[in-house]
């Protein structure tokens, strides 16, 4: 609680200190589009948070991870492959570091389902609005909502007239950005939007024998194309690409006593060993580089009695990464560029319309095709390096008990420098559903919504993967106490292929239906209530490289949640107050977890409960004062049945919240504004692993954003630094390796600061 006493205390000065008498101003109406339609934030039974264009900007919401900050029900967990971050809502949320997962929270952009979080990952450009949705999406949204959405509108063309911006930013850690958006009418009924973005920032990890990791060279551009020949029809044709290039996330971490050995042994420099310093040593470098299409066509036809609309979309990406999992100058083990790659069609058809003066209705149909693949009949996973039996080999043995008679080592019959795991896994599906929502309006203060949506979705995977090894294996009678090479105990070798049709098919179909009940009433004109229930459904499939073949399939995860919630603006609109208190309870939790020996894998964990409060305020208590801040308490979020009853789940905390103030003072024909975000999230689980250990695996974070500058019609600068109080700490930490007795930590992004000149015309 100390940390809420010194925001709020930082807020009190800065309303004391702005020496400005208040004047007859109200609070901006936002309007969302979180149920499908238009409506106020404060008319719709949603805990949702809402970002409009200003507000984006003047709080540098650049990327996921600021939007994150930003949030407090939203938590992103960065990971060394940034298209494998974690994002969750409420504590719920999923890693895809195994293709076959899907994500807990929906990324939606101009309503079109983007299926891979990662896809999401990159700058945040030409932005209308961004909607947060909390808790299960399953009638509107669909699958893999159940622990909310995000939602992004990308701006409009403009059909009256021409206009555009041009913004370039320069700051420390080498970085350069450009973003250059330009929009106008090509004739009386048709318009385009043109937008692109460059990129480019040094690594965060200074290491010493290579180039420093975290790196970002980075471009992005989209495009839109609006014709509305009449005032009922309206078609938005858009298009963007995404190319993204860097050494791979980086990490720093702990080498454990064999690999200072080894590395003392060798003439290389041991490194101080502080997991937090951003010093590192790698033997190869990490790599990650992502380009992804993606075309959408959006139709909106108004009758007098409803408007129609359907939503086309195709999107396909490809992404190569490789990373040293030691952490280490030695070549103890190694991943080879391994190639990631997907694509997807959808389509939405959707009538809203009502009956009557009281009823409003929604029904549509949705259809989903997705492929997912991870590698290409090449090495898909570790690779023994030239340092592992020299290094590892002692230590893996003792913990594995792989000793023959006498003592005897076995590591040289198990396993030998360049062995790697090999294969191809290709994942397809397709989903169908059917939804429908109706508002019944049964006074002027009661309204009552109900929801279904049914889904059939058929999973079939094609799945190969073998052990290359040259080890001879131990002769008798060594052989009972290794009976293979080692990396079969790390990745089971696996033939599942479609198209020889070798050993079986694996498939499974999952026939869903989600629904929601909700009931608002308006207290007055100015706060309503709600109360609502809502179910929503997480796909299954099958596990790629780790696992038995008994266990590769996991099954769908279902979630039922309950809410309680106040919308309330008052004091003449300066004062808007939003609160939810919520209990979800999911079961078939879809678990992951680490092999013994390496590997991760999925099951279905039992039950999962999270509860607690959200709440949201913002006030304008003078005219050129502006003060927000959000709080997300929970309660409990712990496992509640099956192997792991008990556990507190990771990357959750009891208390997090963000303050924010923004002060704006006429200057010059134009204004002075200054912007101040305070950011706190209390101690959390940082790995989801059995053996964590409060000593290195439990993190705080307290970060102070701030930004000055002066604006007016044609100019925007300012200057602005995040994490300025260079808190250091840590998103992930990693398990201790068998192999080499070393833990990485995840770091988050340290101080930053920069400048932003941004010319509209």
């Amino acid at each position: 609680m100390k940390n809420l006493h010194l925001g709020l205390s930082a807020l009190a000065f800065a309303v004391v200190s702005s020496g400005v008498n208040a004047q007859d101003q109200a609070l901006e109406e936002i309007v969302v589009t979180a149920a499908k339609r238009s409506q106020s934030l404060q008319e719709v039974p949603i805990a949702v948070n809402a970002f409009t264009a200003q507000m984006i900007d003047e709080a540098g919401i650049n990327d996921a991870q600021d939007l994150a900050n930003m949030t407090p029900s939203v938590n992103l967990t960065t990971s060394r492959n940034p298209f494998q971050n974690r994002l969750a809502i409420r504590g719920i949320g999923t890693s895809q570091n195994d293709p076959a997962l899907e994500p807990s929270v929906g990324m939606f952009v101009d309503g079109v389902y983007m299926g891979r979080t990662g896809l999401g990952m990159s700058d945040l450009v030409d932005l209308e609005r961004i909607e947060v949705l909390q808790g299960p999406q399953g009638t509107l949204y669909g699958k893999n909502t159940n622990a909310g959405a995000i939602s992004l509108i990308t701006k409009s063309p403009n059909l009256e007239e021409f206009e555009g911006y041009a913004q370039v930013s320069v700051g420390d850690y080498g970085m350069k950005k450009l973003t250059v958006t330009t929009t106008g009418p090509l004739s009386e009924t048709v318009a385009y939007r043109l937008s692109g973005n460059s990129h480019q920032r040094d690594g965060f990890y200074e290491n010493a024998s290579g180039p420093d990791l975290s790196d970002a060279d980075d471009w992005n551009v989209q495009g839109k194309l609006l014709w509305e020949p009449s005032a009922e029809v309206s078609v938005v044709l858009s298009a963007s690409h995404v190319d993204r290039d860097s050494n791979g996330g980086g990490f720093d971490g702990v080498l454990g006593n064999l690999t200072l050995s080894g590395l003392a042994a060798q003439g290389l420099p041991q490194g101080d060993n502080d997991p937090y310093d951003y010093k590192i040593a790698r033997s190869t470098e990490g790599v990650f580089a992502m380009k992804s299409d993606n075309l959408s066509l959006h139709v909106a036809y108004d009758m007098d009695w409803g408007t129609v609309t359907s939503i086309s979309s195709w999107n396909d990406y490809d992404y190569l990464t490789a990373s040293d999992p030691d952490g280490s100058q030695l070549d103890i083990i190694d991943t080879v560029p391994e190639l990631y790659s997907g694509d997807s069609l959808s389509q939405e058809f959707r009538l809203d319309s009502t009956l009557g003066d009281s009823i409003e209705y929604q029904v549509g149909l949705f259809y989903h095709d997705q492929r997912s693949q991870r590698g290409a009949d090449g090495a898909i996973g570790t690779v023994l390096g030239e340092d592992f039996i020299s290094v590892a080999g002692t230590a893996y043995l003792k913990a594995n008990a792989l000793f023959g008679p006498n003592g005897i080592p076995l590591m040289g019959f198990a396993a030998k420098s360049g062995d790697y795991i090999g294969g191809k896994n290709v994942w397809d599906s397709e989903t169908l559903a059917a939804f429908g929502q109706m508002t019944w309006n049964a006074t002027e203060r009661l309204s009552v919504t109900a929801g279904l949506r049914w889904t059939d979705e058929e999973k079939v995977a094609d799945l190969y993967t073998e052990i290359n090894s040259t080890a001879t294996g131990a002769p008798p009678p060594l052989a009972a106490a290794l009976p293979a090479p080692l990396l079969n105990f790390i990745s089971t070798p696996f033939i599942y292929r479609l198209a020889t049709e070798i050993d079986a098919t694996l498939e499974r179909r999952s026939v869903n239906t989600d629904w929601m009940l909700s009931l608002a009433y308006d207290l007055d004109d100015s706060t309503m209530v709600y109360m609502s229930a809502s179910t929503g459904t997480k796909s299954g499939n099958f596990n790629g490289v780790s696992g038995p073949a008994a266990t590769r399939e996991f099954d769908d995860e279902d979630t039922k949640s309950y809410e309680l919630g106040l919308k309330s603006t008052v004091l003449d609109s300066r004062l808007r107050l939003n609160a939810a208190a919520f209990i979800t309870e999911i079961k078939g939790y879809q678990f992951q977890y680490s092999l013994p020996n390496g590997g991760t894998t999925v099951s279905n964990e039992g039950a999962v409960e999270v509860s607690g409060v959200d709440l949201s305020l913002k006030a304008l208590p003078l005219d050129n004062l502006t003060l927000e801040a959000g709080l997300l308490y929970m309660d409990k979020y712990d496992v509640t049945e099956g192997p792991n009853a008990g556990k507190q789940l990771a990357y959750t905390a009891d208390l997090s919240g963000n303050l924010a103030a923004t002060l704006v003072i006429p200057l010059k024909q134009g204004a002075l504004y200054l912007r101040g975000d305070y950011i706190f999230m209390d101690d959390h689980w940082t790995t989801n692993r059995n053996n964590r250990i409060e000593a290195t695996d439990f993190n705080d974070r307290t970060l102070l954003n701030a930004k000055i500058g002066w604006r007016n019609d044609d100019w925007n600068l300012s200057i602005w630094g995040k994490n300025l109080t260079n808190d250091k700490y840590a998103s992930v930490t990693n398990a201790v390796q068998a192999f080499s007795g070393n833990q990485g930590y995840v770091l988050a992004a340290p101080k930053t600061y920069g400048i932003d000149v941004r010319y509209n015309f």
